[in-house]
Parts: C-alpha cells; structure tokens; sequence
C-alpha cells in the first residue's frame, strides 16, 4: 500500500505543477493579447483609412526597394515586452495600407518570427520589417 500511496502523492505533486504551468501560460497569453489590441486598432485604422483607396501591389521590386527606404518602421527599438517582431511586420503592413499597397504579414515556421510579404508578379518577396532586407524570393503559383 505504500508503494501505490507514494505514487498518488507524485502524481498529485504533478498534477498540481502542471495546473500552475496552465495558469502561468494563460496569464501570459491574456498579457499578449492585451499588447495586440492597441495594434489591431491601429490596422483597423488603417483598414478603415484606405477603403477608399484603391489597393495594389508594388508594380516592381525596385519600387517595393525605394518604398522600404521611405519608410521608417525598422527605426523603432526592438524590446521583447514592448516592441516585438509582431509589432514591427504589423506597422510595416499599416504603413504599406496607408500608402495603397498590400503588404501581408506572415509567421516564419522556424522561430515563430513574423515577417512580411510582397506579391510583386509571379513571385513573393519575404521582408524582415525589422532591418527591411529581402530575406527570401519564392516563385508563386496563380493555380495555373
């Protein structure tokens, strides 16, 4: 019997660790997800402000190139609590709406780091928002 009691005080230790780490992990979520509603205002903003603009792509890279340059979203100071990567794909998406372009964010499947995407004819050019370099170029299918 003191095998089997033993057992039952372990795992009620785990199963009460285990509860803790649930808390902690949704304390940490409701946290972040207070952080993301001043910034999904802020691209509701922009959605609103932009409605009746006409939206497009970039008609060329070099034009997706000068408009990066202009644009000052990677001049903002990364900090884990306050101005993630999340922070910087989101204002460089605003930024791109305001202007009357379509610039898609993405989560990097290595990381979870969040970049942005410009369609520009038959390819997709994956930007890091936080330095503005082209990080990738993918050839894209238009279900041809």
């Amino acid at each position: 019997m003191g095998q089997i009691q033993s057992e039952l005080v372990e795992t009620q230790m785990n199963l009460v660790a285990a509860q803790n780490s649930i808390t902690t992990l949704k304390d940490q979520l409701a946290t972040r997800d207070s952080e993301l509603l001043p910034v999904k205002a802020q691209l509701e903003e922009a959605r609103h402000d932009t409605a009746e603009t006409q939206l497009r792509h970039f008609s060329s890279l070099e034009e997706l190139k000068t408009w990066l340059a202009r644009d000052n979203t990677n001049e903002n100071q990364y900090s884990p609590s306050n101005f993630n990567c999340i922070d910087f794909a989101l204002m460089l998406q605003k930024h791109a709406l305001v202007d009357g372009c379509i610039l898609s964010t993405e989560v990097l499947p290595v990381g979870a780091h969040w970049v942005n995407v410009a369609v520009i004819g038959d390819s997709a050019y994956f930007i890091e928002p936080q330095d503005d370099s082209l990080i990738l170029e993918e050839k894209v299918s238009h279900g041809e």
